[in-house]
């Protein structure tokens, strides 16, 4: 094995006034200023690209003791300001982006990649693949998911083409998992037909699962929700309810996991606790909703990123809390629950 060392890709370094360098870490915003010696200074000029570590060392020790360098080096790379590396790994450069930003949040170069194949050894499992659901597939292939289960029994009609992925007047007609998997073709989708229904056994969508996502809204979220509840408890399989929109609001929603977390019905406690118009008379309930592409995009796009840290466990991951924005303002609310 041939170990390479250089400066993190991401990392700015700066000099003051008074000769200290200040070291800038793009992915935690993290600073640290240090002064620094001319070894240092030699060090983190020749890294500047991709160097063998034992050429840097033996160069590094015709100016300077090698027991410096040797030290010197390991401050750098505990520091998080070098990081090296196995020449001989072969990173595909599909995840290359995604690899380097993982890199960022990691001390190793072999956590970054363990960080990488637990997503490609992931399967996720999506419930309706509409305004919600079509993003939220989209998102998990480019991530890399390993596989994706897809359910839902619709066909494609018009008045999906404003907000729903994939799909084009060309398709209208057509059942949305079979379009899915058509256009998805470099992606391993297992594609369902099957409802979100009391009657209806969704084991062998759930079974084997990392994670579940409920996109599915009719006949209402609450009740497709509690079903898939019901399967996450019995598999001990963490879920999200899928950003629901309504006009001009989105919702990032909360991660739950199963004798973990608050469950879904306290989440809906909350949520009914704290309805300013909950002691109101319904006269008339709501018909539909209008909703945006860029709307559903957006919302779905952030819930991947939440998927996305849990499944590498890292960042703050969103549990017992969710996330409501106004889109006409870009105002975000937080809840805990």
């Amino acid at each position: 094995m041939t170990q390479k060392i250089k400066i993190r890709d991401s990392l700015y370094i700066l000099k003051d006034s008074e000769g200290n360098y200040i070291f800038i870490s793009t992915s935690t915003r993290r600073i640290k200023k240090f002064q620094v010696d001319s070894l240092v200074r030699d060090t983190l000029e020749m890294l500047d690209l991709e160097k063998d570590e034992e050429c840097l060392k033996g160069e590094l020790s015709l100016r300077y003791n090698p027991l410096d360098v040797q030290d010197c080096l390991q401050a750098l790379e505990r520091e998080g300001i070098v990081r090296k590396y196995d020449s001989n790994t072969k990173i595909p450069q599909r995840h290359l982006k995604q690899v380097l930003f993982l890199d960022e949040l990691t001390s190793s170069q072999e956590e970054t990649l363990e960080l990488q194949r637990k997503i490609e050894n992931s399967k996720v499992a999506v419930f309706g693949v509409g305004g919600i659901g079509t993003w939220i597939v989209n998102g998990l292939s480019q991530i890399g998911v390993g596989e994706i289960r897809i359910t839902d029994p619709d066909i494609i009609d018009e008045t999906n083409l404003n907000r729903q992925l994939f799909f084009d007047s060309r398709d209208i007609g057509k059942f949305k998992v079979d379009v899915i998997k058509e256009k998805l073709r470099e992606v391993n989708i297992v594609a369902f037909k099957k409802r979100v229904e009391p009657q209806q056994d969704l084991e062998e969508i759930v079974g084997g699962c990392n994670f579940l996502v409920n996109c599915a809204d009719s006949p209402s979220v609450v009740e497709t929700t509690r079903i898939i509840n019901s399967y996450a408890s019995k598999n001990k399989i963490p879920y999200c309810v899928a950003g629901g929109y309504n006009l001009h609001l989105g919702m990032v929603g909360p991660i739950i996991v199963p004798g973990v977390t608050k469950n879904f019905d306290e989440f809906i406690e909350y949520q009914k606790k704290n309805d300013p118009l909950k002691d109101l008379e319904r006269i008339r309930d709501i018909k539909q909703t209008g909703n945006l592409g860029p709307i559903a995009g957006a919302i779905a796009n952030i819930q991947v990123m939440e998927i996305f840290k849990y499944l590498i466990g890292k960042g703050r991951i969103n549990f017992n809390r969710f996330a409501e924005i106004d889109f006409m303002d870009l105002s975000v609310s937080w809840r805990e629950f």
